[in-house]
């Protein structure tokens, strides 16, 4: 099953709507609509001119505003002048292997990946306590309207069933 799904990722040569079903770290079951072969690069450049624009009185939101407006700094920040250390690090762990599909160099763990279109959850999971930090909670309230944020990886060991250009395949 897994040299089919290889296959049909590899036949993508544009954009294409990949659903998957699978049980998240948290037990989760839900069925997510990605899309393959986006590009981060210009959603991450979106991201920056939708930031450098952004007026966070316009947010609605519970939190403060100069909190928000410190979260949107710090946000910009990180896009402009991300972490040399953290991004080589990523990208020498993985060897990709075509559109959407990628391999753990370490681990040999292969995993799908692209844009989240859509979210169902079928299978509530484990809830934990929310001890983040309000700065970390305005972030994540501003991360949730960009683009680049948005990309989602699935280790394809976890996944029950990848529905791929009309095509579905189960794994038992």
């Amino acid at each position: 099953m897994k040299k089919e799904l290889i296959n049909h990722l590899k036949s993508i040569t544009g954009v294409s709507f990949v659903s998957v079903t699978y049980v998240n770290q948290q037990n989760e079951k839900h069925q997510t609509v990605f899309n393959v072969g986006v590009d981060y690069q210009n959603a991450k450049e979106k991201d920056i001119e939708y930031l450098s624009n952004l007026d966070v009185t316009t947010l609605s939101s519970d939190l403060d505003i100069e909190l928000l407006e410190i979260a949107r700094v710090e946000l910009l920040n990180s896009f402009i002048n991300p972490s040399k250390t953290r991004s080589e690090g990523i990208n020498s762990a993985y060897t990709h292997i075509g559109k959407g599909l990628k391999i753990h160099n370490e681990s040999g763990t292969l995993f799908v990946y692209g844009m989240k279109i859509s979210k169902r959850v079928i299978q509530e999971g484990d809830k934990k306590e929310d001890t983040r930090r309000p700065l970390t909670v305005a972030k994540d309230e501003i991360r949730r309207l960009l683009k680049s944020t948005q990309y989602r990886q699935f280790e394809i060991g976890r996944a029950f069933q990848f529905k791929i250009k009309g095509d579905t395949i189960i794994f038992e």
